[in-house]
């Protein structure tokens, strides 16, 4: 059985901006052994957080919601040959008014085991936003299907602006992705999620080469192939664009 070690959010505290949904990152350390069957993560948005999104293994898992409660709950449902992906993602939605300059607590992340009461607790901190740093649209460039999985590939143009400063060091994703899709075609970003467990996120690498500035549109060409039972999405979900 995994023995889970620590679930550790990437940052302390998080920017978010009421209305805008924002995907955070974090990493979930274990030995590396598979989960077995009835382990569990989940997600306990505080009143006025809604849960958008949290990455999910592409196979073998299940997410469920509890109504009363308003957590949901990623369950291990049948026999898995890996372990938990360490790095994983949480999208969230405040509606929240957030006193400016003020810590305030978005969401718990808790892990158990098969059987178990709760084994371990992850706070998740959110701050206020006056706005965004980097805005985002998206065109949709049109679909085509894949001979081979008869899946359909979408390509998508990622069009991000600067809003006051510029950066060198930038990331987008999408959350909320049909399981088991994949990244089939980008430039010259590096992948830091490919899509399978329902999130895509891509990394500006290192160095000046791709700036964003105020003003002045970068735009990025991708291209996600969906599974063959799963529907091709025009529009990329929980779209948002973050600084490093």
């Amino acid at each position: 059985m995994a023995r889970i070690i620590d679930i550790r959010m990437d940052n302390l505290v998080n920017g978010i901006k009421k209305g805008v949904p924002v995907t955070f990152n974090f990493t979930f350390n274990s030995d590396g052994a598979p989960p077995a069957p009835g382990s569990r993560l989940q997600f306990r948005p505080v009143p006025g957080v809604t849960l958008l999104h949290a990455s999910i293994p592409a196979s073998g898992a299940q997410m469920t919601y509890a109504d009363f409660w308003r957590f949901s709950t990623i369950t291990i449902n049948a026999n898995q040959t890996t372990g938990w992906n360490a790095r994983r993602t949480v999208t969230l939605q405040s509606e929240k008014d957030l006193t400016p300059g003020q810590t305030t607590n978005l969401c718990g992340i808790v892990y158990y085991q098969p059987n178990h009461m709760q084994d371990l607790y992850c706070p998740v901190f959110g701050v206020d936003l006056e706005e965004q740093a980097i805005e985002t649209r998206q065109v949709f460039k049109g679909a085509w299907q894949d001979e081979v999985t008869k899946g359909w590939i979408c390509s998508y143009d990622v069009v991000l602006k600067a809003s006051r400063q510029s950066f060198t060091r930038w990331k987008f994703s999408s959350a909320g992705l049909p399981q088991g899709s994949r990244i089939v075609g980008t430039s010259w970003l590096d992948v830091s999620h490919d899509a399978t467990e329902g999130v895509m996120e891509l990394v500006a690498p290192a160095g000046d080469k791709y700036l964003l500035e105020p003003g002045r549109e970068l735009v990025v060409s991708v291209q996600l192939l969906y599974p063959a039972t799963a529907p091709a999405l025009q529009s990329l979900p929980n779209l948002s664009a973050y600084s490093l």
